[in-house]
């Protein structure tokens, strides 16, 4: 498990999906959680953790590429 400072967070148009970017020594990574259901309970999980970059554009960029809902609409939360 990685452990890094959250330095931006973002949510997708329809709420079911947590974007956080993270620092952690002089790398970010970032981490997906996703809203899911089971047995009509609503909980949240992690869908996704990148590997780490040399800085946060090039994490933004990679987020981007690997997590389509990003294009259609976020906000930052």
């Amino acid at each position: 498990m990685k452990v890094g400072r959250q330095v931006e967070r973002w949510q997708s148009a329809d709420g079911k999906h947590v974007l956080r970017l993270f620092r952690r020594d002089d790398h970010f990574y970032f981490v997906e959680l996703s809203e899911m259901s089971e047995g009509g309970e609503i909980f949240w999980t992690t869908t996704r953790t990148s590997e780490e970059f040399r800085s946060l554009e090039i994490a933004r960029k990679a987020a981007l590429l690997q997590l389509p809902w990003l294009k259609g609409g976020v906000q930052q939360a």
